[in-house]
């Protein structure tokens, strides 16, 4: 036993420094260290460590042995070790002969050749055991004394109050994290699993969120282990109708696996969180207050991705409204001519008391043959949108060849092309692109008709494939009057067609069902004016990795 670790005024300026040092940092590891570092001091120990308590028990991933760090994971459930002995009493545990002691954990006795040592308990605010700290053989060969246990108990109430501020440091850092996770969630799916994910890493169990829909409880978000029960949903639902907790650890339901907690917002009950216990699993004070934080912002949120839900749906309801009073005004007027021509074709074909001439009667079917083409094309255009509306249009990526895309467009444009100078140049050697050929043909079908709707039967129509910049490069150029440069973008949206166009077939449809497409493959697509007079239509699709 040394004079210094008995003088009293040496104790205090100790007792001092522990304070300051403590007290100069809120992460934990740093400041156990310092405590036991303070507490080999104020003993004249030569080892010792220090941890906190944890679902598992008392954990501490090192010891010191003077100023050298010693790794070593030393965890001790309730009752276990010393560390286990003082979680479950609150109180120092001293011996002076650890050869012949119970309690001890053989490993730790053998690894540092414990003869004699203390745990210390540090108590909350409420008398709660949240860490301990030991001290292990007297350099001096002695035995530890009351005054070793005072002088311990004091360093460890000075610890108390800075692992609590740590603590909730760490509840604060954590409650950040998960505000900032919550504010990057876009909607109602990704906001739960937001939540689900920080209850897990922070709590460590599995959950389960419920919200009502059309009255009914429902299942809405689950960890993977959580199993959803007939008992759990009794659960859950009793949680939901009286406002109070439920399930196990309460006195109602307590046979059902999870404990279900009311998620309350300004006095009104929003959903239900379910949270599995872990055996022997602890809720700490500071743990306490950051499942209440949690639980706050995350009623808060979920109400907004619930109203933000509802305002998306009511958009998309008036969306479809508009969009279909559009389509029938549409439908009236284009599907009118087409018809009309066909049935005028067909009729003269039929009616007519006066023989025809084969060359008459091959531009009557002539007629009859384009108009159906151009209903055709109409009604795969409404299929189109009406597909892209509800959202069922899928793209399958499959190795094409580009070439065989526009012939397969040209072919399906029909007689539109009789008489038109259409160029088409592909780069050689291009390889085959991973694309949905029928798409890709409805692009390039209506690109064709635009450009031969809006350009003079004189002038030429061109399209160049080609890679450039490490992607597909497709181009369609006409020499007609082109479009304003103030309704390049404007024309893709649907039913914008020019002011001067109205004589023109068409529902406006085209480019917008194209952008669709295209950036349905991860492409981009835009119009530009044709140096040359006219407009170029270009788009790009990424050169995927073909499958073998």
């Amino acid at each position: 036993m040394t004079t210094d670790a008995r003088d009293p005024e040496h104790s205090l300026a100790s007792l001092l420094r522990l304070s300051d040092s403590l007290n100069s940092t809120f992460d934990l590891d740093i400041l156990l260290d310092a405590l036991v570092e303070q507490m080999l001091q104020l003993t004249d120990a030569e080892t010792g460590c220090a941890g906190l308590r944890t679902p598992k028990g008392m954990s501490c991933g090192h010891f010191l042995e003077g100023s050298h760090v010693v790794p070593l994971v030393y965890d001790s459930a309730p009752g276990t070790g010393w560390p286990g002995w003082v979680l479950e009493s609150g109180t120092c545990y001293l011996t002076n002969d650890a050869q012949n002691d119970a309690v001890i954990v053989p490993e730790i006795r053998e690894r540092f050749g414990v003869v004699s040592g203390i745990s210390f308990p540090i108590l909350d605010s409420e008398k709660e055991v949240i860490a301990f700290a030991e001290v292990y053989n007297k350099k001096s060969g002695g035995d530890f004394t009351p005054l070793d246990v005072k002088t311990g108990l004091a360093a460890a109430q000075i610890a108390s109050l800075a692992i609590q501020n740590g603590l909730t440091y760490r509840k604060l850092t954590a409650l950040a994290a998960f505000s900032q996770s919550l504010t990057l969630a876009s909607d109602l799916e990704q906001i739960l699993e937001v939540i689900g994910h920080h209850l897990e890493v922070n709590f460590h169990r599995g959950a389960v969120i419920l919200l009502p829909t059309d009255g009914l409880l429902t299942l809405r978000f689950r960890t993977t282990e959580f199993a959803v029960t007939a008992r759990e949903l009794e659960a859950a639902t009793w949680c939901w109708e009286h406002g109070e907790e439920a399930g196990a650890e309460t006195k109602t339901i307590p046979d059902a696996l999870a404990h279900y907690l009311p998620l309350t917002l300004r006095g009104r009950l929003i959903g239900v969180l379910g949270l599995k216990p872990r055996p022997g699993a602890w809720f700490s004070k500071p743990q306490r207050e950051l499942l209440a934080g949690f639980m706050g912002q995350a009623a808060v949120t979920i109400e907004h991705g619930i109203l933000e839900q509802r305002v998306r749906r009511l958009r998309f309801l008036d969306e479809s409204e508009r969009l279909q009073s559009a389509l029938l005004a549409a439908v009236s007027h284009e599907v009118r001519a087409p018809l009309a021509a066909i049935t005028a074709a067909v009729s003269a074909l039929l009616t007519t008391s006066v023989p025809l001439d084969q060359a008459c009667e091959h531009r009557l079917l002539r007629t009859a043959e384009s108009e159906a083409k151009r209903l055709n094309r109409l009604m795969k255009n409404l299929l189109n949108v009406t597909r892209l509306q509800a959202a069922m249009a899928r793209v399958r990526l499959e190795p094409c060849d580009v070439a065989e895309a526009v012939g397969a467009a040209l072919e399906e444009v029909g007689t539109l092309t009789r008489g038109r100078q259409i160029s088409v140049e592909i780069a050689t050697e291009l390889p085959l692109v991973a694309m949905d050929f029928d798409l890709i043909v409805q692009v390039l079908v209506n690109l064709f008709s635009n450009a031969l709707k809006f350009s003079a039967a004189s002038q030429p129509i061109q399209l160049a494939a080609g890679i450039v910049n490490g992607e597909l490069e497709v181009t369609v150029a006409d020499r007609g009057k082109g479009v304003p440069e103030e309704d390049l973008e404007r024309v893709f949206q649907k039913f914008q067609r020019l002011g001067d166009s109205s004589a023109v077939d068409g529902l406006g449809l085209g480019l917008s069902i194209c952008r669709e497409f295209i950036e349905a493959h991860q492409g981009r697509i835009h119009l530009e004016r044709n140096p040359g007079g006219g407009t170029i239509a270009r788009f790009t699709l990424p050169l995927r990795e073909l499958p073998s």
